[in-house]
């Protein structure tokens, strides 16, 4: 039996309420500018519609554009309504509603990596019929350093190209994120992105991102419904 999960698409001003509302004050401004966009996918929906640009994020990519004081709020309330087991890389959320705020390469931790609450990779554990809402935001600097999201049933290791292996996935959040807009941490823009699902069958799954190498070399962390 396939995993069962809901889109649940949102305008830009509901999803910029609730960036408001989970991020504090300081994430206000973003309304005005229209927030997130918001994406997701079903499970044999066909491929999704990523498409690499190579280039740092711009007002008017597709997705909210943050700043830096926005982004150390993101940071600080990403461990809100979870338990975080350091020991085992573990998160774990309980509820019916859950909101994951996940990290695109946060500085500080291992090249092509994924950060929630801290912790590089961990395992993240939903409850079974909880509407979950990942929230991502790049962090990462570079060329061909845009990021994404998809989840799915099949497990590592990815080829170069791991879209080919993980298809396309029961949830995904797209377009690719671009990178950040320069260098310099407090004087940069960051894209943020968001996407709400269901979560269906109990099982182990797999949050890998699709650009091309960057799950190969191990840009992917366990995602378990039970």
């Amino acid at each position: 039996m396939k995993p069962t999960v809901r889109r649940r698409a949102r305008g830009a001003f509901v999803m910029a309420a609730l960036l408001a509302a989970a991020w504090g004050t300081s994430a206000q401004a973003q309304m005005a500018g229209g927030g997130y966009g918001a994406y997701g996918g079903m499970m044999g929906g066909g491929m999704m519609g990523f498409a690499q640009s190579d280039r740092p994020v711009e007002p008017g990519w597709g997705g909210a554009v943050l700043d830096y004081a926005q982004v150390r709020d993101f940071l600080a309330g990403s461990a809100q309504g979870a338990r975080v087991d350091a020991r085992s890389n573990t998160v774990t959320y309980s509820g019916r509603d859950v909101r994951i705020a996940m990290v695109a390469l946060q500085p500080g931790h291992p090249d092509q990596t994924f950060e929630v609450a801290g912790l590089t990779n961990p395992t993240l554990v939903v409850p079974r019929g909880a509407t979950v809402r990942i929230d991502l935001v790049n962090m990462d600097y570079g060329g061909n350093m845009e990021h994404g999201l998809i989840i799915t049933p099949v497990p590592p290791p990815y080829p170069y190209m791991s879209m080919m292996a993980a298809g396309p996935g029961l949830v995904q959040l797209e377009p690719l994120l671009p990178w950040r807009s320069d260098s310099r941490l407090q004087a940069a823009s960051y894209a943020a992105l968001s996407t709400s699902f269901v979560a269906g069958e109990p099982g182990t799954y797999w949050n890998v991102c699709p650009t091309p190498e960057h799950a190969e070399k191990g840009m992917v962390g366990r995602f378990i419904i039970r």
